[in-house]
């Protein structure tokens, strides 16, 4: 494990435990889409899970998706994938 992987696991982690215990889930999903759009896939869905498990059963218009957080991780895993595949070219140019 590097240790920027170690700086993403704890920062992400970090900011959604603090979104979690203040009321405010904007800093979940800020911790979530940090850990799944910097490749962390696995770790952004677990701890998509443990947010909903504790968060309970989402209201209002969400309440017809009973998993916010973990749909959220999916997504942002997928398009993570999508971009990695399609945008982000991983073979420099060999000419100008």
């Amino acid at each position: 494990m590097t240790l920027a992987s170690r700086y993403i696991y704890a920062l992400s982690f970090a900011i959604a435990a603090v979104g979690f215990l203040w009321p405010f889930w904007p800093l979940c999903i800020i911790g979530i889409l940090i850990a799944a759009l910097s490749g962390r896939y696995v770790f952004a869905i677990i701890m998509a899970l443990l947010l909903d498990l504790g968060s309970g059963m989402p209201t209002g218009l969400l309440h017809y998706l009973f998993v916010p957080f973990t749909v959220l991780a999916i997504a942002a895993s997928l398009l993570r994938v999508y971009a990695s595949a399609y945008f982000l070219d991983k073979t420099p140019p060999d000419t100008l």
